[in-house]
């Protein structure tokens, strides 16, 4: 990959951030980490933040960080990322719904079973507004969550 400008940050960034979920899905976590980690570095020095891809990058990454014993670090990056989509999108979005998920999960992870309950049934709520005229991504995305034991 050549040189990080800003016509070309996005992509890199977004780049990086495949080539550590590659990684990840290989079992391969530090390789993972080392290039989520570069795709954050790209979104926080290119100002990327509001974009769509910088949810799922951040998420993705925090999601690595919580299978390896970093739950609380991503918790911290998964509220910053919270707050700013509220800001920026929607407290409603897809992307939102994602992120609380994700949030739910790493306060399981850290054993703090009523805060994560607390964000999945909002993950929940806003799952259930997007996916309200698709039944059936509806009733898989319940079934996900269920398994997390939220009542869904």
């Amino acid at each position: 990959m050549g040189e990080t400008t800003e016509e070309n940050a996005l992509l890199a960034a977004n780049l990086n951030a495949n080539l550590g979920g590659y990684y990840r899905e290989l079992g391969k976590m530090e390789q993972a980490r080392e290039y989520m980690e570069k795709a954050v570095r790209i979104i926080e020095d290119y100002g990327l933040a509001y974009y769509h891809d910088t949810a799922a990058v951040i998420t993705n990454y925090a999601m690595l960080l919580t299978e390896t014993g970093n739950a609380e670090t991503a918790l911290f990056a998964l509220k910053k990322l919270s707050d700013m989509m509220c800001l920026s999108v929607s407290e409603k979005s897809l992307d939102r719904a994602v992120i609380l998920e994700a949030m739910g999960n790493a306060c399981a992870a850290l054993g703090d079973f009523p805060q994560a309950a607390s964000y999945l049934r909002k993950s929940l709520d806003i799952y259930e507004l997007v996916f309200g005229a698709d039944p059936d991504k509806l009733e898989t995305k319940k079934q996900e969550l269920s398994i997390l034991r939220i009542g869904a």
